[in-house]
């Protein structure tokens, strides 16, 4: 269903699917509208009918025609529409108070202008400068050496595992025979228990065998993560269940919150703090030099009275 601006027929406003809204109609919810909103109804522009104004200010009806997305009901349109001109003309009406009741200097922004033009071009110009020079590798001795030299200042907020987590319909025939092999330690077993998952579970997941954090555990459960945090505690396994499923997680390995998290499981934040360091550098490397070459070049020029310096020539 289109909006309510969509087209006209002699004199009429159509609504596909929906009653038809004469002009006289449409302008009075207009009028209303704008009215509410201190606004005042224009007829046209041209072609472009206008929707609101406030002051100098105008709303065209080629703002608000894309604002309603295809099919929405008529009565919903409306009240999209009322709420859209609404912030507008709040907007307009602050940028007009504003205008009468600040002082001449309350509204030069020239020099806040100047210096938000500065910031933005200085941050393009480094951006483009890292971009330009940034080595995004990291080797694994750079990374091991990384790690073993902040290890001790790195802590969990959660506890990361590796295990993993099966999901059974309660009527399942097999629920029993998996129930007793979940738990699992040799390849052998593992092996058995993944065929038996493969024809019988909803979901078998062992987190590609590698190390994860136990929120994502408890993504696969129907319990938060601190219930997780709270079962884990004393066991490496915890059976839960909702209306329709039978939940089974073993552990083989738990790091619980404040220690040290294992090196591969830290590693994409090692790379990632690795990488931002020589962002860093970089950026500093190129303001050093800058001040460098602008002091030889004598394009900077200081009226500075060291009287440290003078100090120690007495």
């Amino acid at each position: 269903m289109e909006c309510i601006f969509c087209h006209k027929k002699n004199g009429r406003i159509f609504v596909p699917g929906t009653i038809e809204y004469t002009m006289k109609q449409f302008a009075a919810f207009i009028l209303l509208l704008l009215l509410a909103s201190s606004c005042k109804y224009l007829d046209f522009r041209l072609d472009d009918s206008v929707v609101a104004q406030v002051g100098k200010y105008r709303l065209y009806k080629t703002d608000v025609q894309n604002l309603i997305p295809a099919g929405t009901p008529a009565g919903d349109s409306i009240q999209m529409l009322r709420t859209y001109v609404d912030s507008w003309a709040i907007k307009y009406l602050l940028i007009t108070k504003a205008e009468q009741e600040l002082s001449k200097e309350q509204k030069d922004m020239e020099q806040e202008m100047e210096d938000y033009r500065n910031s933005l071009i200085a941050f393009r110009y480094e951006k483009l400068f890292i971009e330009n020079r940034l080595d995004t590798v990291v080797t694994e001795s750079e990374s091991r050496e990384y790690f073993m030299a902040n290890s001790n200042n790195i802590r969990l907020t959660n506890s990361v595992v590796k295990g993993r987590v099966i999901k059974i319909s309660s009527g399942s025939p097999n629920l029993e025979r998996i129930r007793t092999m979940y738990q699992a330690a040799s390849l052998e077993e593992i092996d058995e228990l993944e065929r038996v998952c493969y024809n019988s579970a909803d979901r078998y997941n062992n987190f590609g065998n590698q190390w994860t954090d136990l929120g994502n555990v408890a993504r696969e459960l129907p319990l938060d993560l601190y219930s997780c945090e709270i079962e884990l505690k004393n066991k490496n396994h915890l059976e839960t269940r909702d209306s329709l499923y039978v939940y089974l997680a073993f552990f083989s390995e738990i790091i619980p919150p404040g220690g040290t998290p294992p090196y591969e499981f830290y590693l994409p934040r090692v790379k990632e703090n690795i990488v931002g360091k020589r962002k860093q550098d970089l950026i500093k490397q190129l303001e050093k030099d800058l001040l460098k070459d602008a002091l030889q070049n004598n394009t900077i020029k200081t009226n500075i009275n060291d009287l440290s310096k003078n100090e120690n020539q007495r």
